[in-house]
């Protein structure tokens, strides 16, 4: 009886460890994200507090190769710095395939650290007058010098605290001004929005791709090796008992 046992439990040892170790690939994509995060830190010690223009700078110095989303492939284009004091960084991995409810984007900050969607909740209204209000402000300063200026004087404000980004575009005929903030989320809209042209205010993101609502959950091979360790153990058990019950009872007398 105790070879038996000994055996099922062997098998169960084998089975479990490669289940537990598997990781989802959100917690992959997540984890290259405090990567990030980590190496952005380090530059800006090293910077007087100033954040790299663009994740790129990074390398070799501070990591020998920008990482990947396990999903998307390079993702990781989608990275700002803001100028609070100190500057804040944000990363945001823009592949739209994880299994998760819009507009739950996986997102890292330097001063708040895993963005949750629903943790962070701001008017967006106020938001979306301050992008109408830059509009008529830089459609004014247009009609005078004949192109949108190259930056905003002074600095528009959001209400989540984060300000306003604005890019001027092809020389000057065109602009994208957009919200970079996570507090917006809760709110039901995706990051860097909402946002504002001249065409008008966006209720959507134009940096990101629409987040899929019908991703369906990855398992990984977690849910096999789980699978296939009951199997074993089942198999095994049934033919413990199967022998024990054919085997002779052992005479006494």
């Amino acid at each position: 009886m105790r070879h038996w046992f000994v055996i099922l439990l062997s098998c169960l040892c084998l089975a479990l460890p490669a289940a537990a170790q598997e990781q989802s690939p959100e917690q992959k994509c997540s984890d290259n994200l405090q990567l990030l995060l980590s190496s952005l830190n380090r530059y800006s010690k090293d910077h007087q507090n100033r954040f790299p223009d663009k994740l790129e700078d990074l390398v070799p110095r501070y990591l020998s190769e920008l990482p990947k989303c396990p999903l998307g492939g390079a993702s990781y284009s989608r990275y700002s710095s803001t100028e609070h004091n100190p500057e804040r960084a944000m990363l945001i991995c823009s592949f739209p395939g994880h299994a998760l409810k819009p507009p739950d984007y996986l997102m890292l900050s330097s001063d708040r650290g895993i963005e949750s969607p629903f943790a962070h909740i701001s008017d967006p209204s106020i938001c979306r007058r301050s992008l109408v209000q830059l509009l008529q402000n830089v459609e004014t300063q247009r009609s005078k010098l004949n192109r949108y200026p190259e930056r905003l004087q002074p600095e528009v404000m959001c209400s989540c605290g984060d300000p306003i980004q604005y890019q001027a575009l092809e020389k000057g005929k065109s602009f994208l001004a957009y919200c970079p903030g996570a507090a917006h989320l809760g709110s039901g809209l995706a990051p860097f929005s909402p946002s504002i042209g001249p065409g008008g205010l966006q209720e959507r993101s134009l940096l990101l791709p629409p987040p899929t609502s019908d991703a369906p959950a990855h398992k990984g091979l977690s849910g096999t090796w789980l699978a296939a360790g009951g199997v074993a153990v089942a198999t095994l058990l049934g033919l413990g008992l199967s022998t024990m019950m054919r085997r002779r009872r052992v005479r006494l007398d």
